[in-house]
């Protein structure tokens, strides 16, 4: 190393040159890391969501928890949906259209006035079944005075008929307020709550599904019950006879109404009510068929009624099977006591549950 000064060159002492020379060569040099070439962080662990927390299984009741007496559980028919209760509706305006009981709109009427024409047909129709109600209590009185003035004695069809005018009094007043207020909902009424309507505001196709809706609540109920009712059954004291204290038993009220085609609303007090008027009505309908000998002069129809009014399955049942059928019942009760008594509506609860034909 030789640096000029000036006119005169600076020599440095030989210790200083070994001391701060620095080796030229290129494999003693320190590679720095590159800051364009940055090393990527280590991988995290992907999140677990722990929530929410898993459903833990319910462990199932053994069988030997549960009750002996539980009734095997089948559904009841499930009720109809809104639109498909609307068809309904419309289905039996049509078949009254068709049997002449309503007059049908003119063929070239606009939807606005056919169904005018229809809700006025219908206004008329539970006008007159009203009046009819009305007017059959002069008939009601004239069967009384003349059996109060010792003429013939009370025949079945008038004994019903006073049954009959009895519910249809007690629907008139609700059915008269729904009418004039809502009357399109009375088709719906109908479908859904039956009991509601009076017998002579009922159109034909309606009351075929009323008898066919009772036939399969009545069916399904023996099903549903069957473990309940042979419990029932077995306490028959004497055999042949289950008293009307049983019916405290728990679920018994229900099971009852559903067999006898009853309403089951309320609570058990009332359906144990219900199920008493409804066997003294049946015992004096037993024994007005005795006494009239009418079992064999029944109509289809009548048989049906007669043995839904039982208890008695009638879906698919021939003539001449209806007519054993009210043969049978008939025979159990005709030795029983013919006032009606705890003892005779004892003895028709007992074939009510009979397996026979339940």
């Amino acid at each position: 190393m030789l640096r000029t000064v000036g006119r005169h060159a600076f020599r440095p002492h030989p210790s200083l040159v070994r001391l701060y020379t620095i080796p030229s060569t290129d494999h003693n040099r320190i590679p720095l890391p590159s800051a364009a070439t940055p090393t990527p962080p280590a991988p995290k662990k992907p999140k677990v969501n722990l929530h929410p927390a898993p459903i833990k299984p319910k462990p199932a009741p053994q069988p030997s928890l549960l009750k002996a007496h539980r009734p095997l559980v089948v559904p009841l028919p499930p009720a109809p949906k809104l639109e498909t209760a609307k068809q309904a509706a419309q289905h039996d305006i049509h078949d009254a259209e068709a049997h002449g009981i309503l007059t049908p709109p003119p063929k070239d009427a606009n939807w606005f006035k056919r169904t005018i024409h229809q809700a006025v047909q219908l206004l008329k129709f539970y006008y007159r079944g009203v009046k009819l109600i009305f007017s059959r209590r002069r008939e009601i009185a004239a069967i009384k005075a003349r059996i109060a003035a010792g003429g013939p004695p009370l025949t079945r069809s008038e004994f019903r008929l006073f049954e009959t005018q009895k519910d249809d009094i007690a629907k008139v007043v609700p059915f008269l307020v729904i009418a004039l207020l809502l009357e399109e909902v009375i088709p719906l009424i109908a479908i859904y709550a039956p009991f509601m309507l009076p017998s002579t505001c009922i159109l034909p196709s309606q009351r075929l599904r009323i008898e066919a809706k009772r036939a399969e609540k009545a069916q399904a109920f023996s099903s549903q019950y069957y473990g309940l009712i042979s419990e029932l059954r077995r306490r028959e004291q004497p055999a042949g006879f289950i008293p009307l204290r049983a019916l405290h038993a728990s679920g018994a009220p229900t099971a009852i109404c559903g067999l006898l085609g009853l309403s089951t609303i309320g609570f058990d007090a009332l359906r144990i009510r219900r199920i008493r008027r409804h066997l003294e009505f049946v015992t004096r309908d037993d024994q007005l068929l005795l006494q009239d000998n009418a079992s064999h002069s029944l109509s289809n129809r009548q048989l049906t009624e007669a043995l839904q009014e039982r208890g008695i399955i009638s879906r698919g049942i021939t003539h001449s099977d209806l007519e054993a059928r009210l043969s049978w019942w008939l025979d159990a009760v005709k030795n029983s006591s013919v006032e009606i008594s705890d003892e005779a509506l004892a003895r028709r609860l007992a074939l009510v549950l009979s397996s026979r034909y339940t």
